[in-house]
Formats: structure tokens, C-alpha cells, sequence
């Protein structure tokens, strides 16, 4: 009896879940009909009742739930990746099958593969045809040598990072985290001692305290990981640049990993090599903290990212016309994001993200508004910055943006224990919070800081497995799908209002509706209804964003031939909003007193200005206009400060507009589009350039 890869997964899912989980649920995140997963339940509980446990139990109107015994007994007593209880896909075997071949020193045999996977010589074969195909990339390939077996070929540096890349594509995929006992087992079984695992992670501890950082739960067990493989594939010529060495020598990190060497060495008598502890060096450099008090870097290297932080802080506040408040808090969190990222991208060190198209997706305005902004960030080292690591800073920004909108009083408070880090927390509380209007999540934090804190909050979401004790654990993913919010949902109605009240309501909707019309399945019209309320009381619509066509309008663009100074251009191009009511006059002269307090940061280019100020400034509803005037207008004594283009923003919140602005950004950042609106006669040619980037 075994269970496949998609029932494990609903089997997980059930057992993670403190409140029964609905058949509907189950059917969108699974991608799956009713009938199979009343299939796979039946399949799940023979297994269930073969391994001594009681079965999956139904909960009419509500779903499926495991009784307590059957809960603990899979936590506890049961590895699910065990070859007569589970059941690997291709991906899994093709993954597993290249960290044994880049793992081991000797080449592995086919009889080897086929104890370990279980499956025919026809399968294992093919299998291994794709892990040579994946290979190629990395300039690495699996070759058979008679009569010894299959082995990797290619450079050893290559190889530790593709070790590296697969490590992180199973670390934080939901879908693969019954492996995750599985990775460890292929590290640790190449060790007689039982507690190497417990030494390791005890020194990468023990690195935290020397270098005054605390690392992510994710990046802890990732260099317990890093460590294991150091081990197995001491001396094995790895290749470091001199040039890179002698930078990487000078650092704290370097001598963190000396000393991690060191111990190693007495604990396991293996001898390593300068460049094993320089590469070493680069994945601690490059590793993601949950907290740095910045010893282990250096006076000049700590001013020179500080300043990078602020000015790309600056840049964004620009392009978003937005100011930060707690502008100091902001930078703090992204000096300890960026000081990692930095190194990653200096080294070389990937990060492997699944998050990236999502954020790029359902956060575009967000996203593309960081790319611009960082661009202090890729002079300094010399070339763009990949699209995962964008979406890391998006990821702080949107979070900051959305923690400055919320002024709700809420009724419940939480906290988000998350594995990933500051970013990602942020990632996961602004999803929440745009769904929750009366939950205030006080603090994220991970999950060695929850276990070392008292908390007293009425609601805990935890982003990965978090057993319960007297608060309420509800379990979700970092990127929320529509089902993954309705099992949140149910979860909350369930947790924070069970009360009489809301039943009743529903009850008295159904003795409404028996009224007028037949109902075939009263249960499953009830959990309609208690969903539906679950919405009404839970949710915050999102604010509609309108696009930049529906914001510059004929009536809202205005034509000039000179102005006397910046003050009248500003007040000539507010005048369209005045007249509308979306601005009061005051708001006119915050603008003005920002310009001669702040100097003239709101010239984004040359010939391109956009005044604007806080939205309690005087902003009654959200609404822009531009001025074009054929005599630049001078916002100090440098000519790059002249601008033909005054666009006023009011914005009512730190988002509504970003939509608009983003497109507005993106039309303005080809210059043959500034000379088309600075030559334009008349409103329906400016007009006719707006419509062609006012899309969804």
C-alpha cells in the first residue's frame, strides 16, 4: 500500500489543519474533481487503517478532519517518504537522482538506483537521460563508466551550485516538503555519527553569535545543508578567482568560516582547503538574516550599502509619489535584505524564488516602480539585477506601502511566523491585510523566535508546519490563491466568531428562503451562506485603481506658452482639480512649500516634473493633470531642473495611483514620447499617446 505524490499532499493538508477542510477547498488547490477526491480520501484512509491509524473522518456542512490520535501518529511516528509508504513522481525521482550523482564522491551503480527508487530499469533510465539534459546548463554531465557506474562530470564550483539550486527548490515548495527528510537523509548517511546534524547546526549557531546576525529559518537549515556537503566533498578542487579570494580573506565572514573549519576538522577529522573555505565564506556573505547589527561589516562597506539603500528609498519615493513616514525604520529593514543581496549578486550565489512572476503578476505597479529604483544599486555593480531579487525589495516596498494605508480599529490581533524573512513576512501580511479588516497582525517573526517568546495574540498564521497549542493555527502559503483566502476565511469564522449570532443569521436566511423556493441539498446551501458571511465580515474590498486615460482627460490637460516662475506653474496646473473639487487650495500651496523645503525633487527628468504632496495635505478624491508649456519652466538655477511637462497627482492613499503612475513612468521613459507630448497642439494628440499604455 502507497500513497502517490497528490495524496500525500491532500493527506498533509488535512492533518495541517486545525478545522475540518472542505471538499471544495481540496478541489481548487489541488486541481481536481469532487469525485477524486472522495477517491483519494478512500485510498488515503486504507493506508490510514493499514498503518494502525484511525481514518479520515467527514464533518457534515464543514469537511474533513483526522482525529487527534491519527494527527500526531503522521507528525510523529510515520516518514512519509518511505519507499513502501510513498510513491516518488518523475520530477522527485529526477531530483533525488542529482543530489545522490552531485552529492557522492564514487560514482553510484544501477543496481544502487534501483533498491533506492523502487521503480524498473526502463524508468531509472530515462530518468537519468533528464537529469543529464538539466545538467547541460551548468556545464556538468552525467556520464555511465563501465563496469563503476554513473558520475557527474564538470567543474567542481559548478557543481556546488547546482547542489545549491536544487536545495533551494525543494526548501520552500509546499508541494515537495515531505522530501525535505529525504535531502537530509542523503547528507547524513554518509556520516557514522549520529549527531553530525545536531553538531553542525549547533556551529552555524554558534557562527550567528560571532558575526551578530540571525539568520531565516530557511537560511539555517540551508547552511546545516552547505556545511554537510563541505564535508562529504572536502578537497575536491574547488576553484575560487585569486582576485575574489584575497577580497573574501579581509571579511568577518571569512574568519567565521575559518573558525567553522576548524571545528569541523577536530570534530570530523577532514582536512579542507583555503578555497572550500572561501566558497564557504560567500554562501554565509550571501545568506538572508532575520536581524543584523552590522560588526561583521566593515565602516566603509556598511556606509557605501547605506547609501545605496537611501537613494534607491529616494528613487522610489520619486517614481511613486510617495513619502514614506518612519523613513528610518524603512531603511533599517532594507539595509539588512540588501547587505545579502549585495554579496549574492557580487559572488555569484543564486537564490532560487518561486515568487518572482507572482509578485511581477499581482503586484506589477509595485514591481516595475522597484526596478527603476534600483538603479543605484546595478552601477555599482556593474549590470541589472535579476528579476527574483527585484521582487525581494517590491516585496519590502509593497509591504511598507500597505502598513502605512491600514487606520482600521480591528478587533483581533495576530502575529505571522514565517521561515523566509523580513521580505517575505511583509509579502504575507499584506495579503492578509487586504483581506482582513479586523485583524491587526502586530509582528512577524520566525520560527525560533516563536519558540522562544510568550505570545498572546488571539490568531497565529504560520507559513509552514506550526502544531497548536492554546492559540489558533491557521496554515498558509506565501503567495495566497482565491481558495487558499476562502480556507483562511472559514478558518477565522471559525477560530474568532463561532458565536451563536452568525449561525442564527443563516438559519434565519434558510427559513426565508423555505419560504419561496425548494432546496435539494440544505447542508450544502448552509456553507454557502457561512461563507458568504465569512466574506461580509472579514474582507476589505481592494480600492479600485483607476488607469491613466481615466485620470488626464481633455479636461484635465492644459496648454501654456511661458510662466513667470515654478509657483505659477504649479498653481496654473492644479487648476483643473481645484475646479473638479479634488483638491482644496491648500494642498496647491503644500506642494509649493515642499519644492522650497525639500529643493526640486519632484523634476523625475529633464523637461518632466510632477508636484504632489501628502494626501491629508487637501486631497479629496484621487485625480492628475498636466500642463505643457512651450518655455521650459525653471525648478532652480540648473537646467536639468526645467521641465515643459507639469503633471499634478493628488493621491488619496499610498497605492490608488500607482497604476496611473506606473503607466505615466513607462510612456515618459522613451524620449520620443516626451517630444511628442512637448510638440503636441492639442489634448486629443496627448490623449491619443495616453491611450496606448492605459492598459490592464
Amino acid at each position: 500500500m502507497i500513497l502517490d505524490q497528490r495524496r500525500t499532499h491532500i493527506l498533509y493538508q488535512i492533518q495541517s489543519s486545525q478545522v475540518p477542510v472542505s471538499e471544495q477547498w481540496l478541489q481548487d488547490k489541488m486541481g481536481v474533481s469532487s469525485r477524486t477526491i472522495y477517491y483519494d480520501v478512500r485510498h488515503i484512509n486504507e493506508w490510514l487503517e493499514s498503518e494502525g491509524m484511525e481514518p479520515i473522518q467527514r464533518k457534515r456542512g464543514e469537511g474533513f478532519y483526522l482525529p487527534d490520535h491519527s494527527r500526531d501518529a503522521i507528525k510523529d511516528k510515520v516518514n512519509l517518504t518511505h519507499q513502501w509508504q510513498y510513491q516518488l513522481s518523475q520530477d522527485e525521482r529526477v531530483l533525488l537522482i542529482s543530489l545522490y550523482a552531485l552529492t557522492t564522491i564514487e560514482p553510484i551503480t544501477m543496481k544502487w538506483l534501483l533498491e533506492k527508487m523502487q521503480f524498473s530499469r526502463g524508468t531509472i533510465v530515462k530518468d537519468l537521460k533528464h537529469v543529464d539534459e538539466n545538467m547541460k546548463s551548468y556545464d556538468l554531465r552525467v556520464l555511465y563508466e563501465r563496469g563503476k557506474g554513473y558520475k557527474v562530470k564538470g567543474l567542481e564550483l559548478k557543481k556546488r551550485k547546482l547542489l545549491s539550486y536544487f536545495i533551494q527548490t525543494i526548501q520552500p515548495k509546499e508541494k515537495w516538503s515531505h522530501l525535505w527528510d529525504e535531502v537530509y537523509a542523503i547528507f547524513s548517511n554518509h556520516f557514522e555519527r549520529e549527531d553530525a546534524s545536531h553538531i553542525i547546526k549547533s556551529l552555524v549557531h554558534e557562527s550567528e553569535q560571532f558575526l551578530g546576525v540571525t539568520f531565516t529559518d530557511e537560511m539555517l537549515e540551508y547552511l546545516t545543508i552547505q556545511l554537510h556537503i563541505m564535508l562529504i566533498r572536502a578537497n575536491q578542487n574547488l576553484e575560487i578567482d585569486s582576485d575574489e579570494f584575497d577580497v573574501l580573506v579581509n571579511t568577518k565572514a571569512y574568519q567565521s568560516a575559518k573558525l567553522l573549519e576548524k571545528q569541523l576538522e577536530e570534530e570530523f577529522q577532514i582536512q579542507f582547503s583555503d578555497e572550500e573555505v572561501a566558497y564557504l565564506t560567500t554562501q554565509i556573505l550571501g545568506s538572508k538574516v532575520e536581524y543584523d547589527n552590522f560588526s561583521a561589516t566593515s565602516e566603509a562597506e556598511r556606509k557605501k550599502l547605506y547609501d545605496i539603500v537611501r537613494r534607491i528609498i529616494d528613487e522610489f519615493q520619486i517614481y511613486s509619489c510617495v513619502l514614506f513616514e518612519d523613513r528610518e525604520q524603512l531603511e533599517q529593514n532594507l539595509l539588512t535584505h540588501m547587505k545579502p543581496m549585495y554579496y549574492r549578486l557580487k559572488y555569484g550565489v543564486s537564490m532560487n524564488s518561486d515568487m518572482s512572476e507572482y509578485i511581477q503578476d499581482q503586484y506589477h505597479d509595485v514591481y516595475e516602480l522597484t526596478r527603476k529604483s534600483l538603479f543605484p544599486l546595478e552601477e555599482m555593480i556593474g549590470f541589472n539585477i535579476p528579476d527574483n531579487e527585484v521582487a525581494y525589495i517590491a516585496m519590502h516596498f509593497g509591504g511598507w506601502l500597505k502598513k502605512q494605508n491600514k487606520t482600521l480599529n480591528r478587533k483581533y490581533q495576530a502575529i505571522i511566523v514565517c521561515e523566509n524573512g523580513i521580505g517575505t513576512s511583509n509579502m504575507v501580511k499584506a495579503q492578509l491585510e487586504a483581506m482582513l479588516n479586523d485583524v491587526d497582525i502586530v509582528k512577524a517573526m520566525s520560527f525560533r523566535e516563536y519558540r522562544e517568546t510568550d505570545i498572546d495574540v488571539d490568531i497565529i498564521f504560520a507559513t509552514n508546519y506550526l502544531k497548536p497549542k492554546e492559540i489558533p493555527v491557521v496554515h498558509v502559503p506565501v503567495l495566497l490563491s482565491d481558495s487558499d483566502k476562502q480556507y483562511v476565511m472559514n478558518q477565522l469564522s471559525q477560530h474568532l466568531s463561532p458565536g451563536e449570532k452568525s449561525l442564527s443569521e443563516v438559519e434565519q436566511m434558510l427559513q426565508v428562503i423555505d419560504q419561496y423556493a425548494t432546496v435539494h441539498d440544505r447542508d450544502a446551501l448552509k456553507q454557502e451562506l457561512e461563507h458568504y458571511q465569512t466574506n461580509q465580515n472579514h474582507t476589505e474590498k481592494e480600492p479600485y485603481t483607476p488607469m491613466l486615460d481615466e485620470l488626464l482627460t481633455s479636461e484635465t490637460i492644459l496648454f501654456r506658452d511661458s510662466m513667470n516662475s515654478w509657483e505659477e506653474a504649479i498653481r496654473t496646473a492644479s487648476e483643473p482639480l481645484l475646479e473638479q473639487g479634488k483638491i482644496q487650495e491648500n494642498y496647491i500651496e503644500a506642494m509649493i512649500n515642499n519644492v522650497h523645503e525639500l529643493g526640486p525633487y519632484i523634476v523625475i527628468a529633464p523637461q518632466i516634473a510632477i508636484p504632489h504632496a501628502r494626501p491629508e495635505e487637501g486631497v479629496e478624491q484621487l485625480g492628475m493633470s498636466l500642463l505643457r508649456v512651450n518655455d521650459p519652466v525653471a525648478f532652480s538655477d540648473q537646467e536639468k531642473h526645467n521641465a515643459n511637462l507639469v503633471i499634478v497627482l493628488a493621491a488619496i492613499d499610498n497605492e490608488t495611483h500607482l497604476k496611473a503612475l506606473s503607466q505615466l513612468t513607462t510612456m515618459l521613459s522613451e524620449e520620443d514620447n516626451i517630444g511628442k507630448l512637448v510638440k503636441a497642439q492639442n489634448s486629443e494628440e496627448v490623449i491619443e499617446l495616453i491611450n496606448t499604455y492605459s492598459t490592464h
